[in-house]
């Protein structure tokens, strides 16, 4: 398996698609697939009939995303188009929703429709799902489960909200050559060696284990049984920080909460703003009864994480590699700044310097921590290394 990668920084639907579409086809012989991303800019539907007029036959999905990058490069504005070529792998795309409706109902019909859409699946052959769910709509956390629970198990799972909480506007998942909203897609890959899955994401504990007392979705109200944003705010004192209502939405960009695994790792939440309640709102479901710690990290630790999310993900995956995807929080983006240019280049200084790599800036992200099952993470970084 590789890939060939072709991108465009064009405002133009049709342009991009040519430009793009173009420079991911030159010279491939049998393109089997092809992965499409799109920054939200673009009227989706629009954009969905250029790619199709470009490639043709060729199967496609994908999303749109806060930003989209194809190696070291990050567009802001841009479409990227992957090209997967060879013949030891199989491919199926799968779609269901409304996910704002039954969204566990809506993952599983899309694993389901994915996994219809393959062959039958050859002796020693590995299976990967991408899940790629529409994260403004509904309860991604919902939708991973069900994938989960269709799938079974010895998977290896990846993918990410396709969303943007710098402008909260109406996201486009793409299945079947059309763009659609409020759905969930799901790409299954079979391939003859595994693909190998890396997920770190460089947070540690702050403040002490704190129980979820009473909470409602994505909604924390109550944090051993007082209101969530105050155990926030004495959580920040205890190590001489002062925090208030006003506060909050900086001081949580560098300190979201974190959920303990079984394994000792954590599963990130990411906080959104305080309700006058003094409830605290998150990007994701905050499970009623858990228990939870204030995390904290810096700048090295990110950077750290992306480059142990892509050795992981190269160390999992025998002999030279034929690409990369990646799934990269768009929160990380927006701590970093300018230097999410230094994380993208410790994904590629990782995975190898000619190793094809692309990716978008999510809304949340989905992955299994330490081989155990798939969950729907925040502040977080996949990585997927694809067998050459």
């Amino acid at each position: 398996m590789r890939i060939q990668i072709g991108k465009s920084h064009s405002p133009d639907c049709a342009t991009a698609a040519r430009e793009a579409g173009q420079e991911a086809l030159r010279g491939a012989v049998a393109p089997t697939f092809a992965l499409v991303l799109c920054t939200d800019q673009y009227d989706a539907v629009a954009l969905a009939s250029a790619v199709r007029e470009e490639l043709g036959d060729i199967p496609w999905a994908g999303c749109c995303a806060a930003g989209v990058f194809a190696g070291t490069e990050l567009l802001l504005q841009g479409l990227v188009i992957a090209l997967f070529i060879g013949d030891d792998f199989r491919v199926g795309v799968g779609m269901g929703g409304p996910v704002s409706e039954r969204p566990r109902e809506a993952g599983r019909a899309a694993v389901a429709e994915a996994v219809s859409k393959l062959p039958p699946k050859p002796s020693g052959h590995r299976r990967a799902l991408i899940v790629l769910p529409d994260a403004l709509s509904g309860n991604s956390t919902e939708v991973v489960r069900g994938a989960q629970q269709e799938a079974g198990a010895g998977i290896r799972w990846a993918g990410g909200g396709a969303g943007n909480n710098l402008r909260f506007v109406k996201t486009a998942q793409f299945a079947q050559g059309h763009a659609y909203q409020d759905r969930v897609v799901v790409i299954a890959f079979d391939t003859r060696e595994p693909l190998g899955v890396g997920i770190q994401h460089g947070w540690y504990p702050y403040g002490p284990p704190s129980q979820v007392t009473k909470a409602r979705g994505a909604v924390a109200i109550e944090l051993d049984y007082e209101n969530a944003f105050e155990v926030y705010r004495r959580t920040a004192a205890s190590r001489g920080d002062a925090l208030d209502v006003r506060s909050f939405v900086r001081f949580a960009m560098t300190h979201p909460l974190g959920i303990p695994q079984a394994n000792g790792e954590f599963v990130i939440r990411d906080p959104l703003s305080v309700d006058s309640d003094g409830s605290v709102r998150f990007i994701a479901e905050i499970p009623d009864g858990s228990l939870v710690r204030v995390m904290e990290g810096k700048r090295t630790d990110l950077l750290g994480a992306a480059a142990s999310a892509a050795t992981l993900a190269r160390e999992a995956t025998s002999g030279a590699l034929g690409g990369a995807m990646v799934f990269d929080c768009v929160s990380r983006y927006l701590l970093l700044e300018d230097g999410v240019r230094d994380e993208l280049s410790r994904f590629q200084d990782a995975l190898g310097a000619g190793v094809p790599v692309v990716g978008c800036l999510t809304l949340g992200e989905v992955g299994a921590m330490g081989g155990g099952v798939p969950q729907f993470h925040n502040k977080t970084a996949v990585v997927v290394a694809l067998p050459g």
